[in-house]
């Protein structure tokens, strides 16, 4: 990925003269897939949820689910690394 803006100190970051579009529409990009990602999430544990009232944890559509909801926990905690919630 190119990146837009520059590191600066003390946490901060600036972006190069004329780069305030770009970024703008990177970060609506960014915050849609982060959305995303908290709904799929809320939906595969309703989904799982369901599954287990009916005694089906066993099945391989269960660990399907199970393995993308923990890839999408381990995405959403990288990024609560980076103060991103």
């Amino acid at each position: 990925m190119e990146r837009l803006t520059m590191p600066g100190p003390g946490g901060s970051y600036a972006l190069p003269p004329g780069g305030e579009a770009a970024a703008i529409r990177r970060l609506g990009q960014f915050e849609d897939a982060y959305e995303r990602l908290r709904a799929r999430h809320a939906e595969i544990a309703e989904r799982m949820e369901a599954m287990k009232a009916q005694g089906r944890q066993k099945s391989a559509q269960f660990r399907e689910l199970l393995g993308e909801k923990l890839t999408i926990q381990n995405m959403l905690s990288l990024w609560e690394t980076y103060g991103i919630r």
